[in-house]
């Protein structure tokens, strides 16, 4: 497939994509050609340097622990 088929390809489909599907496609395309901004910020960085550091540490959560943490989702 050509650069050109691909693109009319891409461009027939969109109409039919949901708003998040074409949102998606978007944050996509500025990533890949570095127009886009990182997926976290500083503070996502932080928290997944810490639960890493935890993880080395052993420190995990028990299963009655996650169990509580996930009631919260189920409610």
């Amino acid at each position: 497939m050509t650069r050109t088929e691909a693109i009319a390809k891409i461009a027939a489909t969109l109409p039919k994509l949901s708003d998040e599907r074409v949102r998606v496609l978007a944050e996509i395309a500025l990533d890949w050609t570095g127009g886009g901004a990182p997926l976290e910020d500083s503070a996502t960085r932080a928290a997944i340097a810490n639960g890493i550091a935890q993880a080395r540490r052993g420190e995990f959560a028990t299963d009655a622990e996650v169990e509580e943490a996930y009631k919260q989702f189920r409610e």
